[in-house]
């Protein structure tokens, strides 16, 4: 009876000892938790604002020093937190503003080389991601240094005790690494992170959302006023870009051809007082599609509205003429709308010739080192030219086709619909060209018979 009241005090001693360390727990961790949260509702770092990539789930990497953790989460129908490690950033705090200084950079940043253990020193562990410090935002304001990485260690990880890079284990870095894109996924180093319920983002998603809406639609109307006025300063880039897309943007107007932009794969990031926004840019004419590269637009706040105070493509070590490349692609992509109605004119013409029996015509479509069939040119036209004789008419149908193009280079794939007085057939045909004096000729032909 003694041993068992005994333990029943014992019990009744463990008992009241946890709840007072459950009480304490609560007590000690209601300071942690941001303001306006409320307990069981989902929260995600305010510096998350939306990722939406084509090819299945995004994730970003969230850096707090104060900390010294390190957060994985998964965009995918909201932000998930995925894996959650403890991390070592510089050893002298405050954010980073020049080289040697030791601190470790506050911002949002995206890796542009991977490095395995067999090219490292010993000093960063079983891998390294190179970050893309300085930024643009972080040249306007000044601040330099290079180097800065997110790597592994050999030696125990201890809370600030870096050069500036954020330092986790070997086997963390290793379970990081299937989650880093390069110049795709973010990092996002803060020196405390706000908690917010996803809910809380919708005003900044759409501010944000509404000047890319409106920064594209100025772009393809041509309305330059509208487009210099998403910017704080627009530069005298932009006057080039004009320059350059408003004679293309006419023609296009002009012959009636559909044209657009879209932004794919976009990610919206925020790191106060600044927002990253990066997406695949592409645009459209008729039936091309080109991407022009990852654009990298940082916004600011002007008021209550969005404003772009820097841009560049990814990758980008130095800030380049980023309107240089739009309008160069612009060009390409015009050009390669001429070239396609050149070739699809040149089999047009090439249909009607052998329809015609105009052999001449007909000759005139062909390089001189053209060869199929085992034929060369020369014996290539003697074969038709006895088959013109032969027959009566000749009648020769062009459906589907679908031209592939490259810079000198295309090849015309259709369906081949041939009558003469004595037989017909019906068939793919594929025909190879390239560029001769400026003018495009056919230096291939294959056609194999289909059962309709």
């Amino acid at each position: 009876m003694r041993f068992a009241s005994k333990t029943s005090s014992v019990i009744r001693a463990l008992l009241l000892q946890s709840l007072a360390l459950f009480f304490l727990f609560t007590v000690a961790n209601a300071g942690n938790v941001s303001p306006g949260q409320q307990p069981g509702v989902h929260f995600v770092p305010e510096s998350l604002i939306s990722v939406d990539w084509d090819d299945g789930p995004a994730h970003a990497i969230v850096v707090e020093k104060h900390s010294q953790t390190l957060s994985v989460y998964e965009c995918k129908d909201g932000f998930t937190l995925k894996h959650r490690f403890p991390c070592s950033t510089g050893e002298v705090a405050g954010k980073k503003e020049k080289s040697g200084d030791r601190k470790t950079p506050e911002g949002i940043y995206f890796f542009t080389e991977a490095f395995e253990k067999r090219y490292l020193s010993a000093t960063y562990g079983n891998r390294a991601f190179v970050m893309d410090y300085p930024n643009l935002l972080d040249r306007r304001h000044g601040r330099d240094g290079n180097n800065i990485w997110l790597h592994g260690t050999n030696k125990p990880l201890k809370p600030r005790d870096s050069n500036g890079c954020v330092v986790v284990e070997n086997g963390h870095i290793d379970t990081l690494a299937p989650y880093i894109r390069l110049n795709r996924t973010p990092v996002i180093i803060e020196q405390r992170l706000h908690m917010v319920s996803p809910e809380s983002h919708a005003a900044n998603r759409k501010g944000v959302t509404e000047l890319l809406e409106g920064w594209k639609s100025a772009f393809t109307t041509g309305d330059k006023v509208k487009y210099c006025a998403s910017y704080s300063e627009p530069s005298a880039g932009i006057d080039r870009l004009w320059e350059a897309w408003d004679p293309i943007r006419t023609a296009w107007q002009k012959a009636r051809i559909a044209f657009g932009m879209s932004l794919r794969n976009v990610t919206i990031t925020m790191g106060n007082p600044c927002v990253v926004v990066l997406f695949d840019q592409v645009m459209h004419l008729d039936r091309h599609a080109m991407t022009v590269g990852t654009k990298k637009l940082f916004l600011e706040q002007d008021e209550n509205t969005w404003k772009i105070v820097e841009e560049v493509y990814q990758p980008g070590a130095a800030k380049p003429e980023a309107n240089h490349l739009m309008a160069a692609s612009l060009a390409r992509l015009d050009r390669l709308q001429k070239d396609y109605k050149t070739v699809a004119e040149l089999i047009a013409e090439w249909a009607e010739a052998w329809s015609s029996k105009d052999i001449a015509r007909y000759r005139a479509c062909y390089a001189d080192d053209f060869y199929a069939r085992r034929m060369d040119l020369a014996a290539w036209i003697r074969y038709k030219e006895r088959l013109n004789k032969r027959y009566d008419s000749i009648r020769v149908l062009v459906e589907d086709l679908d031209i592939c193009q490259k810079s000198n280079q295309s090849t015309a794939t259709f369906l081949q619909r041939y009558h003469s007085s004595e037989n017909q057939s019906v068939g793919m045909k594929r025909l190879r060209l390239k560029r001769v004096g400026g003018l495009w000729k056919i230096y291939r032909e294959a056609w194999h018979k289909i059962r309709e």
